[in-house]
């Protein structure tokens, strides 16, 4: 099967370069540094502990604070992090600088993970939360480097198509030395892809959810302060983070029956990729609001009705400015979002219905009345007005949903140890 997986991934290589390619002509950097993705680096200059793919700019923003922890521990220079897309590369540059080494991540072919693995010489492979590469880990398992899969996540529909080729999947995770699940459901969903529940039992621990450990940081404190005096400090503010293609046409009707009540509401949309900023400001000044984007530099006007977050690595600051989040991917069958970035800021937050990647934290929150979950864009709106009128609902929301952060903590550090372990100092 693996033999089947790797040749159907050669044959689709072409189209891959091709897709970047296409995409570089509007981002450049699409086309930079191809041949990373085919394994030609140079040998570091330092031994690497520890090789950390984390794919994009989410997964990298989470995976700073383990990033960071493992700097401490074992030095800078020591750690390898590597990501899929330009704008996680950029992530890594912003939030490290040179302490770390980056590459872009290797197809996952076995000529090519093997002379990857034959340069960099890692003592441990970490891939982040739902990464998983059945040749690297088959050649990780070959060359004894163990694997762990951090923050794992599986939801029950990733785990229904898994079942598909559960013989297969099976092999694959019994390369990994550790599935570092965030919580039980994640749990059960891995061990039901595990032919024998002893092998399950050997590799996969719950140690939760390392985004829990996120903070609000006194500098996107002052930047979201800094925001909300430029646009009013006393406008009501909806922040649409990381939506997707189709979202921001529903978001954009959701605004316009909310204004019908709060005239001066500020609506804030942070598209998940960066490539349709510009379709999105067109759409915005299409439906003829006055619309601000950040990417211009320039002070916030109170006059401006929609501001577009076209910048990376500024949603806790957008965060910061919240009286209400919606978090995307939720409109439409994409999966959701992890919505603890803006609980961290003790925010109300409110989400569709598609949100089978996150199940298990949603129903929690509701649980807790942090956070409310519409069947459709109807329902939606009806919360996010009943939330943006009602000031102590906000409150109490924002307090539970903080309450549930701080008293899930720990995660990093225990993912740390569990790293250490498998790696000699």
């Amino acid at each position: 099967m693996r033999f089947i997986y790797t040749f159907l991934l050669c044959l689709l290589i072409p189209v891959i370069v091709l897709r970047l390619l296409w995409k570089s002509r509007i981002s450049p950097a699409y086309r930079q540094r191809i041949a990373e993705r085919f394994a030609f680096i140079p040998s570091p200059e330092t031994t690497i502990k520890v090789w950390l793919h984390s794919v994009s700019v989410g997964e990298t923003i989470a995976a700073k604070p383990l990033i960071e922890k493992l700097l401490e521990r074992y030095g800078e220079k020591a750690i390898l992090v590597t990501t899929t897309t330009p704008t996680g590369s950029d992530t890594v540059l912003r939030l490290f600088g040179d302490r770390v080494l980056h590459h872009y991540f290797p197809y996952d072919i076995p000529v090519l993970v093997n002379r990857y693995l034959q340069t960099i010489k890692p003592e441990i492979v970490v891939c982040m939360e739902t990464e998983i590469w059945p040749n690297l880990w088959h050649s990780c398992h070959q060359r004894n480097i163990p694997v762990v899969l951090a923050n794992a996540r599986l939801s029950t529909r990733s785990k229904q198509s898994y079942l598909k080729v559960k013989g297969f999947i099976n092999a694959v995770l019994k390369d990994a030395s550790l599935i570092a699940c965030r919580n039980n459901q994640d749990e059960a969903n891995f061990k039901a892809l595990f032919s024998k529940q002893e092998d399950a039992v050997k590799r996969i621990e719950v140690l939760g959810d390392i985004k829990s450990d996120i903070e609000l940081s006194d500098a996107d404190r002052q930047q979201g302060a800094d925001f909300k005096h430029q646009w009013g400090e006393q406008r009501l503010v909806l922040v649409a983070a990381s939506t997707h293609e189709g979202e921001d046409s529903l978001v954009l009707d959701m605004y316009k029956n909310l204004k019908k009540t709060i005239s001066d509401l500020l609506l804030v949309i942070v598209p998940r990729h960066p490539e349709r900023f510009s379709d999105v400001a067109d759409l915005v000044q299409a439906r003829g609001y006055t619309l601000q984007r950040r990417s211009d530099g320039t002070s916030f006007d109170e006059n401006a009705e929609v501001v577009l977050g076209d910048s990376m690595g500024e949603m806790m600051s957008w965060f910061a400015t919240a009286d209400v989040v919606f978090m995307g991917g939720s409109l439409v069958p994409t999966g959701g979002h992890n919505p603890l970035e803006p609980l961290a800021c003790s925010v109300a937050v409110i989400s569709g219905p598609h949100i089978f990647n996150f199940t298990t934290t949603f129903e929690r929150l509701q649980v807790d009345n942090a956070a409310m979950v519409a069947d459709d864009v109807h329902e939606l709106t009806s919360m996010a007005l009943m939330l943006l009128t009602d000031k102590n609902r906000r409150r109490i929301a924002g307090d539970a949903g903080l309450a549930m952060i701080k008293g899930n903590q720990g995660a990093t550090q225990r993912l740390v140890d569990a790293i250490s372990q498998r790696v000699s100092i």
